[in-house]
């Protein structure tokens, strides 16, 4: 059996190719509907495939816009990996153009304008999607396309080997030039002409041709409406720098030419057509076109939860494990909790949006203790006065509210009912029994009386009955919005079925914490509408806003609540530093420490390359998140001190960049120094042989001194580098020297030294007088320092 991702159900097979399989699944927990886009077993073996497929997971957890379908998580198991996606209820741009050829001019124009902001998106963060193709662009039952594969994505300005579709592969792609924000533009525009015009631009099937038509061929705008054709050559320019700068500007451009060819509402038509158009492919959707929302706001919440849980984490690099991720972090056999993922996308909020109509013009924010201020004939309309009450009236079926005049503690005050009806009764029942009693029949005036008080006083029913307590019988909350500022702000409506006072409370959550809670007192209509704002100290990143609103008395339905999810911030690095230590010599290591400081908490790719002398070393990568401020280092042995050599680093993360540079210090050290010969003739000569053993090839110094009868008789200094070990001669000539004297040798380098020492032969006796003394045949010693030998 085929792997498949823990926590969800697998309905159907949406499609499958080379590189895997897309299936449409259900969340245990949850209920939610998602994408799960499978790696194929085979490439999961292959560790290129597998660290591919991962850098896409990484990339997707980056990029957040509505215009490309939003990543939930990233599951890596033994057994296989996932990528969990929004699932996005349409067709693919391909399935369009195959059922229907063209799409017409506005509904290309709003393919374009929706891929390029979802492209901007991606460059803003320095990234190329590279594979811009119709396949990989969805487009939804209302006609908002989503752009989705970014498998081969790489970072703004790489050279890798051409990869893409070669149908929309802009010309440096063929050149082997670096990736830009104008090769997709490029791609994105030969979608554009293929929509326009039903084929692509080039449509030669051998890879060399098609390759050179790219590069040399001109473009044949003239297949296309003459209104964008200007668009078309910007979009396809051979140059990469004659291309618009990026998609943001691009769509610019688009939107000019746009209202200037077909008016102001371009995009409201093209949109209703691709609509159209995806409707009558509704057979091919993943789920069947419903009335109804699939999920509400209060199962959104509960993705949030449940996904936490299935999250999962995966080391990167070459030896630094780091979390990878906000949401869809990714871990190698290793699920942990991980901030949730936005997933609002999921599915709408059940709360229905508020109707024009009922709004009116918006009244100022709510009050939090202050209450209204009611005009004075507002409540002179009102022609009974009503207290409100807590507990709604008893209810019939088929009349509707029941009041029980002797318990309705409405009731009890005269004031409070229609004087006239109260007092009129009573004068005309009391005077005809007294008429009657006396010329007539006794016994009917007893019987009648009775009669009559209970069934006359029920005409005047509807006029002294009193109004059934105040209650709310509508509540409407529009959709709640964030601006740039930071502030929330939302739109309220409530219908009461009377003038009495209403208790409205509006409360804002982030995250799900309260941050602002009021109340305000509606009294003397029947219908209000009311603003909410809250200025938030801080952007919420990647939290859920919540506003509910409920009422006192209860609507029907309860509490409204709208929520907006607000995306994770981008997050910035704000400071990078980085620092070389060389080891002590004769030490081989160097340590290199890098401090990272982040605006947010989102993934930060860095990598660090250490050179010596300018040749790379090693490098290091590493992708960091959940933190503020990060703090990483790492080390490297040389096989031998590279003495005298310049170390480099070059960090970066994010978009900075930093170095630090050191050179390593070798001091002369000296192992070993030996005179290894020494002598001094009579005749003044000396002469002295010096070894000298260093530790490394630095120069050292090597100073010698002779000296006879404790007078130096000469002295030299020796620079040595270049070797390891050495050995020195030097000779030094001095007056005669006298027989029977002491002389000694000195040589001293890097705070060695050696010594050697000896004597000139004795002098010879005086000649004896004395006859007894025989004569001797022997010769004296040519070298008088030299000891004669004895005789054999």
């Amino acid at each position: 059996m085929e792997w498949s991702a823990p926590g969800y159900t697998e309905v159907r097979q949406l499609g499958a190719g080379g590189s895997g399989r897309v299936v449409l699944a259900v969340h245990d927990d949850t209920g939610v509907k998602v994408a799960i886009k499978y790696l194929n077993e085979q490439l999961r073996r292959d560790p290129a495939a597998l660290a591919r497929f991962q850098s896409e997971a990484r990339l997707l957890t980056t990029v957040r816009d509505q215009h490309i379908a939003t990543m939930w998580e990233y599951i890596q198991e033994p057994d296989g990996a996932a990528i969990v996606m929004e699932l996005v209820n349409g067709v693919s741009l391909r399935a369009l153009l195959r059922e229907n050829g063209t799409t017409g001019p506005e509904a290309a124009l709003v393919v374009l304008k929706g891929s390029l902001l979802g492209l901007a998106r991606a460059h803003t963060l320095g990234l190329v999607h590279r594979d811009y193709k119709p396949e990989n662009v969805l487009v939804r039952e209302d006609g908002v396309s989503k752009l989705v594969d970014f498998g081969i994505a790489v970072r703004e300005g790489t050279a890798a080997h051409p990869e893409g579709t070669p149908p929309y592969m802009a010309p440096e792609m063929w050149a082997g030039g670096p990736a830009s924000a104008a090769t997709d533009v490029y791609a994105a525009t030969a979608v554009f002409f293929e929509c326009l015009t039903g084929h692509r631009p080039y449509r030669s099937t051998e890879p060399s041709v098609l390759g050179y038509q790219h590069l040399h061929a001109p473009i044949p705008v003239q297949d296309a409406p003459e209104p964008v054709r200007e668009l078309i050559t910007r979009g396809m320019a051979k140059e990469p720098e004659r291309r618009p700068a990026g998609a943001a500007e691009f769509v610019t451009e688009l939107e000019a030419v746009a209202r200037a060819a077909y008016g102001e509402d371009w995009e409201e038509r093209g949109r209703r057509r691709l609509a159209a158009l995806v409707g009558l492919l509704a057979l091919l959707w993943p789920l069947p076109q419903a009335a109804t929302p699939q999920v509400g706001t209060a199962v959104t919440r509960t993705v949030f939860r449940a996904m936490r849980a299935n999250a999962v984490r995966m080391s990167v690099g070459a030896g630094l494990a780091v979390a990878v991720a906000v949401a869809a972090v990714v871990a190698l056999n290793n699920r942990v909790p991980v901030t949730p993922v936005d997933t609002v996308a999921a599915a709408p909020s059940e709360t229905p949006e508020l109707n024009p109509a009922q709004l009116g013009t918006p009244t100022p924010t709510l009050p939090t203790e202050t209450p209204e201020v009611v005009d004075p004939s507002a409540i002179a309309s009102v022609p009974v006065a009503v207290v409100p009450s807590v507990s709604a009236p008893p209810t019939d079926p088929a009349t509707g509210p029941v009041t029980d005049p002797s318990t309705d503690p409405q009731v009890t005050n005269p004031a409070l009912t229609n004087p006239p009806a109260t007092k009129s009764p009573p004068t005309k029942t009391s005077a005809k029994p007294t008429t009657k009693s006396t010329t007539k029949k006794p016994a009917k005036p007893t019987t009648k009386p009775p009669t009559e008080p209970s069934t006359k006083p029920a005409t005047p029913t509807p006029t002294i009955t009193p109004v059934p307590p105040t209650g709310v019988s509508a509540l409407s909350l529009g959709r709640l919005t964030l601006s740039e500022d930071n502030v929330a702000s939302g739109s309220i409506a409530v219908r009461a079925t009377g003038t009495a006072e209403v208790t409205l409370t509006a409360r804002l959550t982030v995250g799900g914490t309260t941050v602002r809670s009021t109340q305000a007192r509606l009294r003397g209509a029947l219908s209000y509408t009311r603003s909410f704002s809250h200025t938030l100290p801080e952007r919420p990143c990647g939290e859920n806003v919540t506003l509910t609103v409920t009422t006192s008395p209860a609507a029907p339905d309860g509490a409204r609540s709208s929520t907006v999810a607000v995306p994770a911030c981008p997050t910035e690095v704000t400071s990078l530093r980085a620092a070389l230590a060389v080891a002590q010599a004769p030490g081989r290591a160097v340590s290199v420490r890098v401090v990272v400081g982040a605006s947010g908490t989102a993934a930060i790719p860095m990598s660090a390359r250490l050179s010596l002398n300018g040749e790379q070393v090693l490098s290091r990568q590493a992708t960091l998140s959940g933190q503020r401020s990060y703090i990483r280092a790492f080390s490297h042995a040389f096989a031998k001190r590279p003495c005298g050599g310049t170390l480099s680093v070059h960090v970066t993360a994010g978009s900075r960049q930093t170095s630090a540079q050191a050179t390593v210090p070798c001091p002369a050290g000296v192992a070993r120094i030996a005179i290894l010969r020494a002598v001094l003739s009579t005749g003044g000569k000396a002469v002295a042989t010096v070894g000298v053993t260093t530790l490394n090839e630095q120069a050292v110094r090597l100073s010698v001194a002779f000296t006879v009868a404790g007078r130096t008789i000469g002295s030299r200094v020796l620079e040595l580098a270049g070797k390891t070990a050495y050995a020195e001669t030097v000779a030094f000539a001095a007056r005669k020297v006298s027989c029977g004297v002491g002389w000694s040798v000195t040589a001293s380098a890097g705070g060695k030294s050696d010594s050697a020492s000896g004597r000139t032969p004795a002098c010879p006796p005086e000649p004896s007088e004395s006859p007894s003394q025989p004569p001797t045949d022997k010769k004296p010693s040519e070298n008088p320092t030299e000891t004669p030998k004895p005789e054999e």
